[in-house]
């Protein structure tokens, strides 16, 4: 991981993105891009050479903005800024700006905050839903509650598809900052037939990061996220991956609209969102 596009609307709920993003500059050599996306007032009267004069000026005050913004953050967590720079882009579109910008800079992680409380829609907020549909860069989604602290541990929600695949990926993003990596299995009776513990020697062997196994029964009244969020509660990891498809509304499924705000850890956990590759 070289490269993080730190995205803000300069709201109070973006400072969390932007705080765990120089939260994990102190822990790995990274550069943090800052990335503002903002729609150009023009009035309809104007010349084509005034409007392009007109966009560059109010784009150079939302780069100064974004600079004294990002500045702000440095001080309050009292860190000395390592390799970054701010970006500003005008577009219509903040969710195609960010995933077009990510995509052709070669960008390693998006890191973005959520919105707030209410349903889960808008918890994550719309921007963030279609970058996490859309987006073949990985993913972080970081409560807007959140405080800076260690990060110690990430929970990986697995379905055990690509398992070595996808545990190597998760390995790899978390190189060198001596973070332990447990792995999370909801199953139904039928599907393991091996002996637990046996997998579990298995994956640790191959896997010299993986901490902690849990493979927990499936329970239909609980569903996944409310089996997840109870394993969350219980072991309090830093950060919960998932991998993901692209082309299916995967929070839809995780969540239900109806219950999606009990789940304490969409409020309180970063999630980091990889696209699933494989089959």
């Amino acid at each position: 991981m070289e490269k993080i596009l730190v995205t803000t609307d300069f709201s109070n709920h973006s400072k969390a993105g932007l705080r765990f993003a120089i939260q994990l500059a102190t822990r790995k050599e990274v550069e943090l891009v800052f990335f503002h996306c903002f729609q150009a007032l023009i009035p309809t009267s104007l010349h084509r050479n005034r409007i392009e004069n007109d966009v560059r000026e109010q784009t150079a005050a939302h780069l100064y903005k974004l600079e004294k913004f990002v500045a702000a953050q440095y001080k309050a967590l009292k860190v000395t800024p390592g390799p970054n720079r701010c970006a500003v882009l005008e577009d219509l579109s903040p969710q195609s700006a960010i995933l077009d910008y990510a995509q052709r800079n070669k960008f390693d992680l998006i890191c973005m905050s959520t919105r707030g409380a209410g349903s889960i829609q808008k918890i994550i907020g719309t921007n963030t839903s279609t970058i996490i549909f859309k987006s073949t860069v990985p993913v972080l989604v970081v409560p807007h509650t959140y405080r800076v602290k260690t990060i110690k541990t990430v929970l990986y929600a697995s379905d055990l598809e690509n398992i070595n695949e996808e545990l190597s990926t998760v390995e790899g993003f978390f190189q060198s900052m001596e973070v332990k990596v447990n792995l999370a299995h909801f199953y139904f009776p039928s599907q393991i037939s091996l002996d637990q513990d046996s997998l579990k020697a298995m994956w640790r062997q191959k896997h010299k990061c993986l901490d902690e196994v849990f493979l927990e029964k499936f329970e239909l009244d609980e569903g996944f996220a409310g089996l997840l969020d109870r394993l969350i509660k219980k072991t309090k990891p830093s950060i919960i991956a998932f991998f993901t498809q692209t082309n299916k509304t995967w929070l839809d499924k995780l969540f239900s609209s109806s219950r999606s705000e009990t789940y304490s850890f969409v409020t309180k956990t970063p999630m980091l969102v990889f696209h699933k590759t494989g089959k």
